[in-house]
């Protein structure tokens, strides 16, 4: 068994985190809920035991998907948008 980490944005799935803005990350459940008024996107990060033999560039989108969702063990990392669309992605 091997251990992989993927990363959920919305309904894509990588193998790394996409590219926000670092100072834009929410530390705290207490500093997303302080700021409701503000635009938040999420990207779950997903730790996931596999074959050793498991090769990602031959699994679908929704096998991959199906991996994230059958995973217990995850991160949730939240992260400020701007109000102007998505320039900090």
């Amino acid at each position: 068994m091997k251990t992989i980490k993927l990363y959920r944005f919305k309904d894509s799935v990588m193998r790394k985190m996409p590219l926000f803005n670092e100072g834009r990350v929410l530390s705290s459940l207490n500093e997303l809920m302080g700021l409701e008024l503000i635009n938040t996107e999420k990207v779950t990060e997903f730790t996931i035991e596999v074959e050793e033999e498991f090769d990602i560039e031959n699994c679908s989108r929704q096998q991959l998907i199906a991996l994230c969702d059958a995973c217990e063990n995850f991160i949730e990392h939240h992260f400020i948008t701007t109000t102007n669309d998505y320039d900090v992605i």
